[in-house]
């Protein structure tokens, strides 16, 4: 029979809520830039690219795999991605409700542990949108497992080495979220603490807490350290580590501190529904509070208050709103949770018109591609434009530094290892067949710009201007 107090009903409502939320993109290309990059990047490793050799990118090469595997099951790599995301979205909200479930007090009346468990799957749906993860976003993936390194981390038992073994599989379970995501490292530092906690209180041994943390911290970089080992192995030592671990201090932040405040004030004023809830379960549930203040502080860190940058805060988020749920009456936990959702909602539906209004849709690029023309000669290059473009185009690649802001930005002129001046000289004079170059913004970088409308104006004729959301992409074609 179906019930919403078992586990099938509940995965069935999670599963029809997920695809009704996000369907209506299925098909976009231009949900996000970064995305695009991803099935890019994914799409040519299985054609022999190395990431961060052959197409630079900071991003953990785990991220990549897993777009990667997505596209070797054929079909159309975008809807494919889409719909795989929401699967995991579906997934990682069951995983949320469950946590509820193990967070609940025992006693707690039915109806009540119900509504907390399927509220706090459904506010982590409303809030990924909110966030801009409406589509196969680095943490939709990374949440995965780190929701499950979370159930790990709640287990009930109390023998050390029932403890000990959970806590590898946790940190395992990290070191895997954070090869598709670093910043998943805070959040594997507090569940570390959780679980030395529970260690020292079998029987306060030293020696013993010395051991397991040891275990732990291990467990957590095997992903990374097997990577950094593939690639040292190819010959690639000198570009993983630039790329993932040191290339990061060279990128400069382009929001002033006015323009950070304000951008913090906005996530904070969006956050607040939930997070009222979440207050009222800080005694029965201090786990969901400490996790959602792990990830917090890993936004603080980053110093980026960009909405896409608060995505990781969604589980943690949702997880204690379930537990403030879960200290209510049925009655009262009902009517908090539709006034969370319809706020959440209202918010979301704002948020993503005004994207889709900036960003574009498939009928926009659909237009510029035919444009272009398939295998453009001589390699297609996109000047801040959509790097999705390569992908639908089946162009080579005139580049490694082909993300749109990596030659074309102020943001990355110290951050990719080399002078994009020199680089985009050094491209331009390859001559590719077909030059797209989106209307500049104001953080455009100059040098770079200047090179690339000297060419256009030297051997380039204009074919014509699609507008892709709210700019202007115009296509230049090589005059042989």
């Amino acid at each position: 029979m179906f019930s919403l107090r078992h586990r099938s009903g509940q995965a069935f409502v999670l599963l029809l809520v997920a695809v009704a939320i996000r369907s209506p993109l299925f098909g976009n290309p231009v949900i996000h830039s970064d995305e695009q990059f991803y099935l890019l990047v994914g799409d040519r490793l299985l054609h022999g690219a190395w990431p961060f050799v052959d197409i630079f990118d900071r991003k953990p090469v785990g991220l990549f795999l897993i777009f990667a595997g997505i596209r070797s099951l054929g079909g159309n790599g975008i809807i494919v991605y889409q719909i795989a995301a929401t699967i995991v979205a579906a997934v990682t909200a069951l995983l949320v409700a469950r946590i509820v479930r193990r967070l609940t007090a025992p006693n707690s009346p039915a109806s009540s542990a119900t509504t907390a468990e399927l509220g706090a799957g459904l506010i982590y749906f409303v809030w990924m949108m909110i966030f801009d993860g409406a589509g196969g976003q680095s943490a939709v993936w990374g949440n995965l497992p780190m929701a499950g390194a979370a159930l790990l981390v709640l287990g009930r038992d109390r023998q050390d080495r029932r403890v000990r073994m959970r806590g590898a599989g946790a940190m395992l379970l990290v070191g895997l979220a954070m090869q598709i995501k670093y910043t998943a490292m805070f959040e594997g530092i507090f569940f570390g603490l959780v679980l030395l906690k529970q260690s020292h209180d079998i029987d306060g041994s030293i020696a013993r807490l010395v051991r397991n943390a040891a275990s732990w911290v291990i467990a957590a970089l095997v992903p990374t350290a097997l990577a950094w080992i593939v690639y040292a192995a190819a010959g690639h030592n000198d570009a993983f580590v630039f790329a993932n671990f040191l290339s990061i201090f060279g990128q400069q932040n382009d929001d002033g501190i006015g323009s950070g405040l304000l951008k913090l004030a906005g996530a904070l004023a969006l956050c607040t529904p939930p997070v009222l809830l979440a207050w009222r379960g800080r005694r029965s549930a201090p786990f969901a509070l400490g996790w959602l203040a792990a990830a917090g502080i890993a936004v603080a860190i980053m110093r980026n208050f960009e909405l896409l940058y608060l995505l990781p805060v969604s589980l943690p988020l949702a997880v204690a709103a379930g537990a403030g749920l879960s200290r209510l009456t049925a009655r009262a936990g009902r009517r908090w949770l539709i006034a969370v959702l319809l706020f959440g909602v209202v918010a979301a539906a704002i948020l993503g018109g005004i994207r889709v209004a900036r960003r574009g849709n498939a009928r926009q690029v659909a237009a510029l591609v035919r444009m272009i023309g398939q295998h453009p000669p001589g390699c297609l290059f996109t000047f801040g434009s959509e790097p999705i473009l390569y992908y639908l185009t089946h162009s080579c690649l005139p580049t490694p530094y082909i993300f749109r802001s990596h030659l074309s930005r102020m943001i990355e002129a110290h951050g990719l290892g080399v002078d994009p001046a020199i680089e985009t000289a050094r491209l331009l004079a390859t001559r590719p067949g077909v030059i797209v170059v989106r209307t500049p913004k104001s953080d455009t970088n100059p040098a770079t710009r200047a090179l690339v409308a000297a060419a256009i104006a030297e051997r380039y004729r204009l074919v014509g201007t699609v507008r892709i959301g709210a700019l202007p992409h115009a296509v230049y074609r090589l005059d042989r």
